[in-house]
């Protein structure tokens, strides 16, 4: 069994993790805490979701190398594992390539679904 060693970072109350737009090199595994995940639509700033303890953020931008497609930021303090796209590959190494290519296609596809939430979100306003 293939074991990857991940850094862990902590992030206090308030600090922004990410920004929308940004190149995405690494993905973070929270283990305490909770963040917020939003997109600005020029004046408006539409929260998409919260995410916490055993979840992934910014997984997108590692998996498909487009710039991150929300902004990521502390709502309490936030200890995270950072996955690298180094440490993605090596945890895909062996996988047959249809599931790559079924990652990368539901990639597209949920960033397809947080544009249209966010223009939705921001019409109805």
């Amino acid at each position: 069994m293939l074991k990857v060693f991940l850094l862990k970072k902590t992030f206090d109350v308030g600090e922004t993790i990410f920004k929308e737009g940004d190149a995405g090199g690494e993905a973070y595994l929270i283990r305490n805490g909770y963040v917020s995940i939003w997109k600005q639509d020029g004046d408006n700033r539409i929260e998409l979701a919260t995410r916490g303890p055993g979840e992934i953020m910014g997984e997108m931008a590692l998996i498909d190398d487009k710039p991150r497609s929300a902004t990521v930021l502390a709502k309490t303090e936030v200890v995270v594992e950072i996955i690298t796209r180094d440490d993605l590959k090596k945890m895909l190494t062996g996988v047959p390539e249809p599931v790559v290519i079924i990652l990368h296609q539901l990639l597209t596809r949920l960033r397809d679904i947080n544009e249209l939430a966010a223009s939705f979100a921001s019409d109805n306003k």
